[in-house]
């Protein structure tokens, strides 16, 4: 019977250590497990999803050089005559107290200003250069003399009619010299070897002219016509680059 009752009891302690252990190897790997998992914490983002780094220069810094600035607004307060068939002619410097004088291809009516009539801007001190627009087929007589304070002429390229070189007026032709203007810097000026005509006041009490030098021979300047009150061409001292 005590034999019975010993073994009964070391039944009992084996299966008492064998939970015992079971319970010990179960908490471990629990443990183990709580170790090996990983934070939680945001996802790094697959190489598909990052932002690409751009290897674009950055836009240059653009400036703009006088000869690509916007044309210059056209002068205000001139006037016009009109002629009755949407064209018009400029008369005169009228309210207009520009110093940088910009003929307009239309007046403020909508006409198109194709001419400039005698003496519009004769003996008007203000105005200190002239821009002519391709629009205008015609100049009068004296339109711009006697301005005493004038530098500079220019006329738009696509006109068919007039030009200017270096500022001087001229017919498209340059067959007719019209104005050379009286402040225009620089004691030389080239007339054009295809000048047959000079006109009237066209060199009338300029500055500085001291000097005509002109693109052709002693006989073809005899040939000219030159108009009236030339005074400072004719007192210019004269050289010719052609013997022809």
């Amino acid at each position: 019977m005590m034999r019975s009752q010993s073994q009964t009891a070391m039944i009992a302690l084996a299966t008492l250590f064998t939970m015992a252990l079971a319970l010990a190897v179960a908490f471990i790997c629990i443990s183990n497990l709580r170790e090996d998992a990983p934070a939680e914490q945001a996802p790094l983002p697959s190489e598909s999803t990052l932002l690409p780094i751009t290897t674009e220069p950055p836009l240059p810094i653009t400036t703009t050089s006088p000869e690509e600035e916007s044309p210059l607004p056209s002068s205000q307060g001139l006037r016009f005559t009109s002629n009755g068939d949407g064209t018009c002619v400029l008369t005169g410097i009228g309210t207009c107290m520009d110093s940088c004088v910009v003929i307009p291809s239309f007046s403020p009516t909508g006409e198109r200003v194709t001419a400039i009539a005698p003496m519009a801007f004769y003996a008007v001190s203000t105005v200190t250069a002239l821009q002519i627009p391709s629009s205008v087929m015609d100049i009068g007589a004296l339109a711009f003399a006697d301005c005493p304070n004038l530098v500079y002429v220019s006329v738009a390229d696509d006109n068919a009619f007039y030009c200017d070189l270096d500022g001087v007026l001229y017919t498209a032709d340059e067959s007719t010299l019209i104005l050379y203007p009286a402040q225009r810097s620089g004691s030389t000026v080239t007339v054009s070897g295809a000048t047959r005509r000079i006109c009237d006041m066209a060199f009338y009490k300029c500055a500085y002219l001291t000097r005509i030098s002109y693109a052709g021979s002693a006989e073809q300047w005899e040939s000219i016509r030159i108009g009236t009150k030339n005074y400072s061409l004719t007192a210019a001292a004269k050289e010719f680059n052609s013997m022809a």
